[in-house]
């Protein structure tokens, strides 16, 4: 299968909603033989061929809503190869698990090239939704359908983060909310246990100038030298275009990271110091 450029990326929809900015052709060949498969037995070999051709893919600059309908075609390499494939209990697995199993692949895939890591494992799984949101659809408004696919592939539920979650939901498109858009009354929170919550926290605090409570947030939930956490800020702030308002507080407040924490609340006391004396 082809990723093939054939929508223009400057049409009016590129700003509200998300689109494909290419069409996927697929080459087909009639089956020769009839054989089937066990699906355990063949996805070791769906998993080669697709990070075989994900990365010739995101050599070629294949990203995004796109880089996932590109993993779908050499998939079916291996899958088609078979008239039925089957579970152990004998049921058969339809053409809706081989795609969810496929955007999970993609989905893992994606977020160590975004993160530059193989170890996902210290960040949650709304946290590594939000990441592969920016990444995919930026600041787009996407259909329901297509944003719960997503977010199942991480293992997210968007119903439970609506409220007072960073998921809006506005008839039947699907936004994901940044620090601003959440709003001060989303420090009103008793608790802050997701990791991007904890950054979208931090980024609020930055923004009203409060080190110390930047300080005392990173030290009480364990990621003051936690270097996932400042992966996955350093990341959303690469993968976020250029004037962005959430890029630009993201920025501000890697910029000041040597000086949260312990030295961080000395430097505001003196501050005020000076200022009082001033």
């Amino acid at each position: 299968s082809w990723p093939v450029h054939t929508e223009m990326k400057a049409r009016l929809r590129a700003s509200e909603s998300a689109a494909l900015a290419s069409s996927i052709y697929m080459v087909c060949c009639k089956r020769t033989e009839k054989k089937t498969a066990y699906f355990n037995e063949i996805k070791p070999q769906i998993e080669v061929r697709i990070k075989e051709k994900l990365d010739q893919f995101w050599n070629e600059g294949i990203g995004g809503s796109d880089f996932f309908i590109s993993a779908i075609g050499p998939a079916m390499e291996v899958f088609g190869k078979y008239e039925g494939v089957e579970k152990l209990s004998g049921e058969k697995v339809s053409a809706k698990e081989l795609l969810e199993y496929i955007r999970k692949s993609v989905s893992e895939y994606a977020l160590t090239k975004i993160l530059k890591s193989p170890q996902l494992g210290g960040i949650d799984e709304e946290t590594r939704f939000y990441l592969l949101w920016r990444w995919t659809y930026n600041s787009a408004k996407v259909h329901f359908d297509d944003a719960r696919k997503l977010a199942q592939a991480v293992g997210v539920e968007i119903t439970e983060q609506w409220g007072n979650g960073f998921i809006k939901k506005e008839k039947e498109f699907i936004s994901v909310l940044s620090a601003k858009e959440r709003g001060r009354s989303f420090l009103e929170k008793q608790k802050f246990e997701s990791m991007i919550d904890i950054l979208h926290a931090c980024l609020l605090f930055w923004e009203q100038n409060n080190r110390k409570a930047i300080s005392e947030l990173l030290e009480e939930t364990g990621n003051l030298n936690n270097n996932a956490f400042w992966q996955v800020a350093q990341t959303i702030s690469e993968v976020l275009p250029d004037g962005d308002k959430e890029k630009q507080m993201l920025q501000g407040f890697l910029y000041g990271k040597e000086n949260y924490g312990k030295t961080g609340a000395r430097v505001d006391q003196y501050q005020m110091i000076l200022f009082e004396k001033g």
